[in-house]
């Protein structure tokens, strides 16, 4: 058992320096294949940023219902009144007074509201319904609506919807680039060592000449497959990394126009792990695929 892990480890490191002793050629392939990998791992990461804001702004449909114009009184009554409603479970009432001050406080339309002679903004009622199911608050939309108060009902939950398909849209092209970059960085590889494999021909026959089985002959390719998939998942976590501090400027201004303090979340370690684990293994495989079948067919001469 030893001597098994000892000549693993040899293997192993001849094969890393055999990747240090051609440094051109392997820093190009290094390149590629970070290049093809750090394009699924920036759609991951701003996948998950979408699913974090989601998740975040996921709340209880809400109807805001807008009133007709009558004295603050009557509105306010009838605010009252659909805190009643069985199907009601909150009701709150915001006037137009509270309404302009509430806008007042939005970056952007305190020099807008200052203009304005008049207050324009109608009495609301913010409802959030006891029943979360769509059907149920539709009804309760359609119902409100057949109330002579009501001049308008908005279902809050509408822009989640869109919102949840924009998610659902992010998530399928991560998915596809992923699978369509991995498959890729498979290609490269087994490309890659395929030409070592037919370049090292007659050193293949010498070995088998003097008894070296395939399996020992394999070991090498196996790890400079693993070599060079670790390398370029390293250098596409650092591309990852550089994107995520590029692309968090754009989302720190844009969070700052809606009075946000999102911050755009970078990879993880451990899914930087994951992500060295997952290049390392399709390393292994296609070396392991493009090498088998060409060191079967080499045979001494």
């Amino acid at each position: 058992m030893a001597n098994y892990f000892s000549l693993h480890k040899q293997q192993g490191g001849q094969a890393l320096r055999d990747l240090l002793a051609k440094p051109l050629g392997n820093v190009l392939t290094v390149l590629a294949l970070a290049f093809a990998l750090a394009l699924p791992a920036t759609l991951f990461m701003l996948a998950k940023n979408v699913v974090a804001v989601t998740s975040e702004w996921q709340a209880p449909n809400q109807l805001t219902v807008y009133l007709e114009s009558m004295p603050q009184s009557r509105a306010q009554d009838f605010g009252d009144t659909l805190k009643g409603w069985p199907e009601v479970a909150t009701a709150e009432f915001i006037s137009p007074e509270d309404g302009l001050t509430e806008l007042r406080q939005i970056q952007g339309f305190e020099e807008a509201v200052s203009l304005l002679d008049d207050n324009p903004l109608p009495a609301v009622v913010v409802l959030t319904p006891v029943s979360d199911q769509a059907e149920d608050v539709t009804g309760l939309a359609s119902k409100l609506r057949t109330q002579s108060e009501v001049e308008e009902v908005r279902l809050d939950s509408d822009w989640l919807q869109r919102l949840a398909a924009i998610e659902s849209l992010i998530l399928t092209l991560t998915w596809v680039f992923s699978g369509l970059m991995l498959l890729a960085v498979f290609l490269i590889i087994g490309n890659t060592l395929r030409l070592q494999v037919l370049n090292q021909k007659q050193e293949i026959q010498v070995m088998k000449l003097v008894g070296a089985t395939d399996s020992y002959i394999l070991r090498p390719y196996l790890y400079t497959g693993v070599w060079l998939a670790l390398a370029g998942a390293v250098v596409a976590w650092l591309v990852t990394a550089v994107n995520s501090l590029l692309i968090d400027a754009a989302v720190a201004k844009l969070a700052t126009l809606y009075s946000s303090g999102f911050r755009l979340m970078g990879l993880g370690i451990d899914e930087g792990f994951i992500l060295l684990m997952v290049t390392g293994l399709i390393g292994w495989l296609a070396a392991r695929l493009a090498t088998g079948k060409h060191l079967r067919d080499i045979e001494p001469v």
